[in-house]
């Protein structure tokens, strides 16, 4: 700075600043400019943050903060300083972490792992909608890293054979210093000779049982119960199962996340209810309901419903859904959505009676008056299925004929083309002509 940038301006602070307003000032400018919240600008941002660390060493003294006041920064001070205009041996980061606790991300939060649990182990398992609604235990079986028992988790044969680092001398740190014209850059990293750790273990000097990796692997089993009516994202918590590290205080725990299927069968599941489609004849709809059908508990039940039952209508059976996950004596419904299928064709004849029998819709005003237009004045058309509903009908019919061919005939199915080639089919009328050869027209 040479005087140039007033330091009070540099820290964003008036000459009367205090102490403690002067310490809150400059936390604040040190984590703006912070090399490792400046990843896109980070020459920049370091040259900066040797500047307010000058600026505070020089203001947080009070005999240099008196001198400064009076005579403002002598450039012959500066012939004392280490490199970057910094007393020899000074290193900013380390002050900002030994004033502030150190920072995240900062490279200083070794001994903040001391008083923690090691991050947790995470396991996913599937389970079905039967498994959900019985309750069920399911074992599990995984690799576990623990202490190691030979040399207590140090990574040697003895305590005493674990070395100070000569790289970082013990402090797991190491400042390089980068000239960039007439500015000398420093910045702090891990030491790779130690890790960071500050400590090594000479050549030979390794546990024998973990090899230095001061862990080893053990097989572990727990037992996972699945409690009835569990839901989609529950998990269950295994205290003190996750792996062991050596930085952490405590092991983290085991956590199981549960993947609930949601169909099963012929059931749906909808929070505390199932879903269940039925598909039932016109017949069954217009006099007497009975079917059978297997719950997830494997009992089999009976339902019988004599009124009529509309299409797309919806009933529910009471207390036949899903446990309740708070209170399993408290259970959702069973909700039944009925699916009526009509007859793909009807008999002239049949359908004489069904007009006796069924009722005539009551018709409104409007309709009585629409008949009584007369017949010149009418437009008469008359209804086509479309496309999608005449392909499948047509689908229908050929299956209805097979049903049919299969209920009067007896004869195996050699026998039946034996009839074609004879000249028809006995019974049916219209097809006694069918014996000579068939030419195909080609559009």
């Amino acid at each position: 700075m040479s005087g140039k940038q007033d330091l009070y301006e540099l820290l964003g602070v008036s000459k009367t600043v205090s102490e403690d307003d002067l310490k809150k000032a400059y936390k604040k400018a040190a984590l703006k400019y912070h090399p490792d919240r400046n990843p896109n600008n980070k020459d920049e941002a370091n040259a900066k943050f040797q500047e307010i660390n000058k600026a505070f060493q020089t203001l947080n003294d009070p005999e240099k903060r008196k001198r400064y006041d009076q005579f403002g920064v002598i450039d012959g001070e500066n012939n004392e300083s280490g490199a970057g205009g910094m007393p020899a041996g000074f290193n900013p980061f380390e002050m900002f972490g030994n004033m502030f606790g150190g920072m995240p991300g900062f490279g200083h939060n070794q001994d903040m792992h001391r008083n923690a649990k090691s991050p947790d182990k995470k396991i996913t398992i599937n389970v079905s909608l039967s498994d959900v609604y019985k309750g069920k235990v399911i074992p599990l079986d995984f690799n576990k890293l623990i202490c190691c028992d030979s040399c207590q988790g140090c990574g040697a044969n003895s305590k005493d054979s674990i070395k100070n680092c000569p790289l970082c001398n013990g402090k797991g740190k190491i400042v390089k210093m980068m000239q960039m014209g007439p500015m000398i850059q420093q910045s702090i990293q891990n030491c790779g000779n130690c890790s960071g750790t500050g400590k090594v273990i000479p050549p030979g000097c390794h546990c024998s049982k973990c090899n230095g990796k001061k862990a080893i692997s053990v097989k572990r089993h727990v037992d996972c119960y699945i409690r009835p009516g569990t839901v989609q994202g529950s998990h269950i918590t295994f205290k003190n199962e996750s792996d062991w590290m050596p930085d952490f205080s405590d092991s983290g725990d085991l956590v199981v996340f549960v993947n609930c299927k949601n169909e099963e069968g012929i059931f749906r599941r909808e929070a505390d209810n199932l879903i269940m489609k039925k598909s039932i004849t016109l017949l069954e709809s217009l006099t007497k309901t009975e079917f059978y059908f297997k719950h997830l508990d494997e009992r089999v039940i009976k339902i019988n419903h004599e009124d009529i039952i509309k299409p797309n209508q919806k009933m529910q059976i009471k207390g036949e859904g899903m446990p309740n996950l708070q209170d399993n004596l408290q259970k959702g419904d069973l909700i039944v959505y009925f699916d009526i299928i009509f007859p793909s064709n009807l008999e002239k004849e049949r359908a004489k009676y069904l007009v006796k029998i069924l009722p005539q819709p009551k018709k409104q005003i409007w309709d009585i008056q629409l008949e009584k237009t007369p017949e010149e004045e009418l437009t008469h058309h008359i209804l086509e299925l479309c496309k999608d509903d005449a392909s499948f009908n047509q689908k229908q019919n050929r299956q209805n004929y097979k049903n049919n061919q299969s209920e009067e005939f007896d004869e195996a199915p050699e026998d039946v083309f034996s009839h074609f080639n004879k000249g028809g089919i006995p019974g049916m009328p219209g097809m006694s002509n069918m014996g000579g050869p068939v030419e195909c027209a080609t559009q």
